[in-house]
């Protein structure tokens, strides 16, 4: 077992968690996170998730215990009694399940459960819940106003690790010098959600600088054709998915979240742990997140002119932008650190149990 350091929360809470989700993702990225944090507390754990080698690899190494589970809705009845023998032999206190498939094939027990939501899901899946976990405040206004009692909906926003320190990507080719005109990037996978098609636009207005897109995804082509019929795609790097985000972001000048649809945003809270200034557009996340024009930029949805005029009024002004970058870790700070978040999800986990 991990020993808890002296600065972490102290708990014997046994815990059964169970997750179903994709090889990468953010609340994937979240879910191995806090369940290492967990580890660090005394917390005993037992995890069911998806075997995805890397992932299980991580965990383990952090001394949790994981089991392997398909969650195939073709085989729910087989893996539903494969979950309820494991949460008899674990006997915890509390069982966590993550979204939508892992959700619906956990099976109700005599042990309180509760679902970690991290979008506006159909609540077919959490019907058998005790209590629903929200991210965002708006989530949780969703989950009330769907029918859900306000006195089981509890908010609990995620953490990010502190990204002052480690290692720093040197880009696609980091033997290379870095290029005149500042670095601007972006993260997520390249999905219509994303618009990275808006930010590319946006940058193209910029008479120099480089622009990261890290991540994968179908638009992938399309991207690289937008860029070089915009004439920057000499200036537009795909670095592909990065294990390290944080290391990508310390590389950078300027982080954009372009975003359509972002109920959280845990690359604007990545930004904001590595001290980074961040524009964002007016999604959910990037509303619960920033200050306008005090921890970073907002920007409207889809409008590439008024995220040019962003980074133009950042780019030329790199006083401004260290200003709000610093703004958002002191947010990051009293918000978002792991220590914070860690023992917000203990007190309650607690309060469960009873």
């Amino acid at each position: 077992m991990t020993t808890p350091s002296p600065s972490s929360p102290v708990t014997n809470l046994r815990l059964f968690q169970t997750m179903a989700g994709a090889e990468h993702g953010g609340a994937e990225l979240f879910f191995e996170r806090l369940a290492i944090a967990f580890q660090g507390t005394g917390m005993t754990q037992q995890l069911m998730i998806k075997p995805i080698k890397d992932r299980i690899s991580r965990l383990t190494a952090a001394g949790i215990h994981v089991t392997g589970c398909r969650f195939s809705p073709l085989l729910a009845a087989v893996h539903r009694r494969q979950i309820v023998n494991a949460i008899h032999r674990s006997k915890p206190d509390v069982i966590l399940s993550w979204m939508n498939r892992a959700t619906m094939l956990t099976p109700s027990t005599s042990c309180p459960h509760v679902a970690r939501l991290g979008g506006f899901y159909n609540l077919k899946y959490y019907h058998g819940c005790d209590w629903l976990v929200a991210n965002t405040t708006d989530i949780a206004d969703y989950l009330i106003a769907e029918g859900v009692p306000k006195d089981r909906v509890h908010y609990q926003i995620n953490f990010v690790p502190d990204g002052r320190e480690g290692p720093v990507f040197e880009g696609p080719r980091g033997d290379e010098p870095r290029s005149d005109g500042p670095i601007i990037g972006a993260l997520g996978r390249l999905h219509h959600n994303k618009a990275f098609d808006t930010l590319i636009r946006a940058f193209a207005t910029l008479p120099s600088g480089m622009l990261w897109l890290a991540g994968e995804g179908p638009e992938r082509a399309m991207l690289g054709k937008l860029a070089d019929e915009l004439g920057v795609g000499d200036r537009v790097a795909f670095l592909g998915w990065q294990e390290d985000p944080q290391a990508v972001i310390r590389g950078l000048d300027i982080l954009v979240c372009p975003s359509r649809h972002e109920p959280f945003g845990n690359v604007i809270a990545e930004g904001m742990a590595c001290g980074k200034p961040v524009i964002s557009t007016r999604t959910n996340g990037g509303l619960e997140l920033i200050e306008d024009g005090v921890n970073g930029l907002l920007v409207p949805i889809d409008e590439d002119r008024a995220m040019a005029d962003a980074l133009g009024q950042l780019t030329p002004n790199m006083a401004l932008a260290t200003d709000l970058g610093e703004n958002g870790r002191t947010h990051w700070q009293a918000n978002l650190s792991p220590q914070k978040v860690t023992s917000d999800w203990i007190a309650f986990l607690e309060k469960v149990a009873g």
